[in-house]
């Protein structure tokens, strides 16, 4: 998720409690300022801002703007609404992915055996990854909608690190179980650095996948990314 300011979130929640997001609306830094109880001038740049980053829009109109807020500006609320839901709701103890096993670029071995990484799966996961990742293309709406929501699911979390080659990113990783087979020990992972879109999932475990549940490139699955117990 895109790190955006809390008071951006606030003045955007006000606006659209306010109907700017079916409509443009008459507002000013004043009567903004006063909603989110800041001072003029601190709201006045919250809003320029805010149009900067195509949140809003605002046309100018007498002394003050009609401001509407965009997709993108509703978004980015959306997307703070669903973390702190999720943050709460104790009960979302599971999350259902399904999609196909496809190819990757290759690199899942390579990063799987640098020893940075090795060292922390290890302690953390109680494994070193077999050299390689399976890759899933995830396919219709509701596991989309659930692969946006599993980033807010309790992680384990595996810390980047610099070598003398370059700087590798943080990976978050998610207990999962492949096609109901509990006895495998698995984990989606989530990578700050990747190749793919969010349409791709990446998954480890101890042994190679494909081989020890029979699977190949084209064949369907389902992930069951879990709370840990």
């Amino acid at each position: 998720m895109r790190h955006i300011k809390l008071e951006y979130i606030v003045t955007l929640a006000k606006l659209l409690t306010m109907g700017a997001g079916r409509e443009f609306i008459e507002a000013t830094s004043t009567s903004i300022a006063t909603e989110i109880n800041k001072s003029q001038q601190a709201a006045s740049k919250i809003i320029l801002d805010l149009e900067n980053l195509n949140f809003i829009e605002r046309v100018k109109k007498g002394h003050g703007y009609r401001i509407h807020v965009t997709d993108e500006g509703l978004m980015a609320v959306k997307d703070v609404s669903s973390m702190l839901m999720t943050a709460v709701d104790f009960s979302t103890k599971s999350m259902m992915i399904e999609g196909t096993i496809v190819s990757g670029v290759g690199e899942g071995g390579y990063y799987m055996a640098l020893e940075g990484y090795r060292k922390q799966f290890r302690t953390k996961l109680g494994y070193i990854p077999y050299p390689g990742t399976l890759n899933v293309k995830i396919s219709g709406n509701p596991s989309i909608r659930n692969r946006e929501k599993i980033e807010y699911m309790p992680y384990i979390f595996i810390k980047g690190f610099s070598d003398i080659k370059r700087t590798y990113g943080w990976v978050k990783c998610f207990p999962a179980i492949i096609n109901d087979n509990s006895a495998i020990q698995a984990h989606l992972l989530l990578l700050e650095r990747t190749h793919y879109d969010k349409s791709m999932v990446e998954m480890i475990a101890p042994e190679y996948l494909k081989g020890i549940l029979r699977l190949a490139n084209g064949d369907g699955i389902k992930i069951l990314v879990r709370v840990k117990d």
